[in-house]
């Protein structure tokens, strides 16, 4: 998978701790699956792994879940084009 922030790295599997603010409290949840540039270091979560935390907190915090789990499915919409982020002179 191609890295979307320098566009020259491939992002690679590995697993780091997921830090996020819950009300008045710090989470902190140790060796969460995730993918990291092996050139700029940029990491993304995991996005099933992110699907499943969100229904959990939902589920804790007694809002109505927005997505069932056994109904999610991989998006199926196409990647973007590459386009430059700056013009050349």
């Amino acid at each position: 998978m191609d890295c979307h922030h320098c566009r020259i790295g491939k992002f690679q599997p590995t697993k780091i701790a997921y830090y996020s603010p819950l009300n008045e409290h710090l989470m902190v949840i140790p060796n969460v699956p995730a993918y990291q540039c092996d050139v700029c270091g940029v990491t993304d979560y995991d996005e099933i792994f992110m699907l499943r935390l969100h229904y959990l907190i939902d589920k804790l915090t007694g809002k109505e879940p927005d997505l069932a789990m056994d109904e999610w499915q991989p998006r199926a919409e196409p990647t973007p084009q590459w386009q430059p982020d700056r013009r050349s002179r």
